[in-house]
């Protein structure tokens, strides 16, 4: 146990505590008001996991009965209840995780919960969903792993002079520095004459203690000891009790109702706009734009907006679908769609525009995009050291800025102990002490500009990408060792994919990386700089000097030196490598120097590569007709391998066939078996394996896997393996399942039929021995 100071000997404070304590466990009070009401949660708990364990389809209901008490805040319990009834299977795995049979240790476990629960269904610092963790451990014994509390565990550490375990503290660290705790407490209760039987026990009692009107006085067991990362305490501390008495009112909830009502109603115009409803506008009318106090569109803005709809319906629907569109875009992608669509002469103004914009947005998920407020956020800006947007910022990155602070805030007041659980909530206490609290409530400092760009979360991007959270870290380490990566791997295997998603995440913004593709066509003047084609004044043709990607990138990158800019490289063997990059062979080894460019706009012009500027390629190890990337440019960039014979993308098919797995459809995992044994076959020709995305789509059924593999796969085999028959033979989809899928039944018409790939490249159909195509050069699928 770590040492938390000496124990001050003779202190009256416990003898008081222990007399009043003692009367309190002896009315019984201790066992029936504290104690029994957590016994109930266990059990109720416990009967959940036995669903669980047992495969049961009650469990959903079950862990919703067993979450129903004050231990957890009631918005919890929604979510979760919402993530259980549409991603089942995942949340089984999960629980599975904490309530596992086996000896498995106490961090072990609450980190295997922690690392794959959704950051969505429960945004915030590590006390929120330690919160939830902790209820979910009563279930295997409650007086061993009673409820956890981050406001509460915090104000009793200061009370009690208890270290804190840091701010930078994870969810596991967080429990187990709170058990170390209860014991420390129980057995200086003992020394003092007070009998606590269990880690319950104390927990109740001090809980107890702290939830009234300060019944006991809880003494001193340790000496404090400051951290550096609790910079404006004082302020933090005056905060927290203010907001906790605003937050437990009837003002906060009715004001996050409201939000999340106007939220439903919006949702259900965009339904009628996505699904080209004949009454959209009537139902965004009466519904998302309907008048009502409160509403965060004004009034004088709704009027014209209206207008413009019934106007200009097909544009104004056109508009809102960008908005509003299923596609995984990012809030600023959406804002800026939207706003181009719709007139300066309708919503006038950057800020009111990015009002009208990020109301709307609350149709598509009021939790995590709230409405923005231009003066609002300009004074929380100025009160808390966070810095300010740029001043061209336009309407999306005016909101994307305002996410951030949110995000900045809302991690800051968890490390504090106040209970937050989203994007909305931040954005309701800030407006209350800005506006509307009396007197009005001074926001703490959060910090300077290095905050305003939002931290990735890794452990979101590997449930994400199905990839393990080691292998990303690993990446990112060597992305930010020396700037530059390239992904190799077969065709089918992510690497693109996965390259776009860890630039967006990294860089904290859509806007932050630029994509290009090379080609054997591609040449300097096309990457860097270069005089292009163009049309003269005098509508004579000419030639202008213009930027490639990558001084576009580098631009951009300057200006935001602190923030993470990417470009990405696709198919980068492609190209005539040498021929393409030019003197920044080294640019890429020596970020600190200048050069002059082949093409320079004024005399004595230089360049230099950004520090800031981190470039990802891709490259293909399956096409022979590729020319190998030259040793000069491999000493510049880490490699990282993406073979499908190699974990973590081995197990990425089978992980992708899981999750999107439904009740009403058979298991497909046999799929990932048979794509394992090809590539098993295939072991002598590496470069040919089979990638997982030719089987990732979202409703893989079975009668689809022959024609994939038929049209797909087999063909992309063939001109690899040309001329060895034998070994195309053996990778015939019907041998392959009778092999690894036996069990697999085929109905009529479905069953797989051997298409046999000859000397000649030719596919010939085995019913008619007549060629059924000839496989041309294959696409890129990764």
């Amino acid at each position: 146990m770590m040492d938390h100071g000496e124990i001050s000997e003779g202190n009256s404070s416990w003898v008081t505590f222990s007399r009043r304590a003692s009367e309190f466990i002896d009315s019984r009070e201790l066992e029936d008001c504290e104690n029994g009401y957590k016994r109930e949660v266990a059990r109720r708990l416990r009967k959940a996991r036995k669903a669980l364990l047992s495969g049961s389809d009650e469990l959903a209901e079950l862990v919703e009965k067993g979450l129903d008490s004050n231990l957890i805040d009631f918005r919890i319990r929604q979510n979760v209840r919402k993530w259980m009834d549409d991603y089942s299977y995942d949340a089984s795995e999960i629980l599975k995780a904490i309530w596992a049979k086996n000896h498995m240790p106490l961090e072990q476990r609450i980190r295997a919960f922690c690392e794959r629960f959704p950051r969505e269904v429960i945004s915030g610092a590590a006390g929120t969903l330690m919160n939830l963790a902790s209820v979910l451990l009563m279930a295997l014994d409650e007086e061993r792993y009673p409820p956890f509390r981050i406001r509460l565990a915090n104000k009793v550490y200061k009370l009690t002079g208890y270290d804190s375990p840091g701010s930078k503290a994870d969810e596991a660290t967080l429990y187990r520095h709170f058990l170390g705790f209860l014991d420390r407490f129980k057995e200086e209760s003992q020394e003092h004459g007070l009998n606590l039987r269990h880690r319950l026990d104390a927990q109740s009692l001090i809980w107890r203690s702290q939830e009234e009107e300060d019944p006991f006085g809880l003494p001193r067991i340790g000496s404090a000891q400051s951290h550096p990362d609790d910079s404006h305490q004082d302020d933090w501390i005056e905060f927290v009790n203010r907001v906790n008495g605003f937050i437990d009112s009837g003002t906060f909830k009715k004001w996050t109702e409201d939000k999340f009502e106007l939220g439903r109603e919006m949702a259900e115009a965009r339904e009628a706009v996505l699904n080209d409803d004949e009454d959209w506008i009537g139902k965004l009318e009466n519904k998302g734009l309907s008048d009502r106090d409160g509403h965060p569109i004004f009034w004088n803005l709704r009027i014209p907006l209206i207008d413009w709809i019934h106007r200009s319906p097909e544009k104004a629907r056109e508009a809102l679908q960008k908005l509003w569109t299923e596609d995984t875009l990012c809030a600023s992608s959406r804002i800026s769609a939207f706003c181009e669509l719709v007139p300066e002469s309708v919503v006038h103004g950057r800020g009111t525009r990015a009002r009208v914009a990020s109301a709307l947005l609350l149709g598509l998920d009021s939790q995590n995009y709230p409405p923005y407020a231009p003066k609002t956020f300009s004074k929380a800006y100025t009160q808390t050291g966070f810095m300010p947007p740029p001043k061209a910022a336009d309407e999306a990155k005016l909101y994307d800025h305002a996410l951030s602070f949110l995000d900045c805030f809302l991690q800051e007041a968890q490390e504090h102990g106040l209970h937050l659980l989203h994007r909305h909530d931040v954005r309701t206490v800030t407006w209350w002490c800005l506006n509307k609290a009396e007197p009005p409530v001074k926001l703490p400092k959060i910090g300077k500009g290095e905050t305003q760009f939002r931290r990735c979360d890794m452990r979101a991007l590997s449930d994400e990408l199905l990839l393990s959270f080691e292998f990303l870290k690993e990446i990112e380490t060597l992305i930010v060792d020396k700037r530059q990566v390239i992904f190799q791997g077969p065709p089918g295997t992510g690497k693109t994919y996965v390259a776009q998603a860890l630039a967006k995440c990294l860089a904290g913004s859509e806007d932050r990386f630029t994509l290009v593709q090379l080609h054997p066509s591609y040449a300097y003047e096309d990457f860097v700089r270069g005089f292009r084609p163009t049309i003269t004044e005098n509508s004579q043709a000419g030639f202008d000097l213009q930027d490639g990607p990558l001084l576009r990138a580098a631009q951009e990158a300057r200006k935001e030196p602190d923030a993470k800019h990417f470009l990405i490289i696709d198919e980068i063997n492609r190209g005539n490598l040498a021929k393409v990059f030019g003197e920044l062979y080294f640019l890429l080894e020596y970020r600190d120097k200048k050069i002059s460019l082949q093409y320079h706009r004024v005399q004595g012009e230089t360049f230099s590569l950004p520090e800031n500027l981190y470039i990802i390629g891709t490259m293909n190890t399956a096409d022979r007709s590729i020319a190998l990337v030259d040793l000069a440019l491999r000493r510049r960039f880490y490699f990282i391998e993406f073979h499908p014979d190699n974990e973590p993308v081995k197990s990425v098919l089978r992980k992708w066939l899981k999750k999107t797995a439904k009740q009403d459809t058979p298991d497909m995992e046999w799929v990932a078996d048979v794509v394992e044994e090809a590539n098993k076959q295939l072991e002598e020709y590496k470069h040919a394996a089979i990638g997982p995305s030719y089987f990732m789509k979202d409703s893989l059924r079975k009668e689809d896997v022959p024609r994939i593999w038929k049209h797909s796969v087999l063909p992309y085999i063939a001109e690899l393996l040309f001329g060895d028959d034998a070994k195309i033979q053996q990778l015939q989809l019907k041998g392959l399942c009778e092999k690894v899928a036996p069990g697999i039944k085929w109905g009529d018409g479905d069953e797989p039929k051997d298409n046999i790939a000859v000397s000649n490249s030719e596919v010939v159909n085995d019913e008619t021995d007549q060629p059924s195509g000839v496989p041309g050069e294959q696409s890129n699928p990764s």
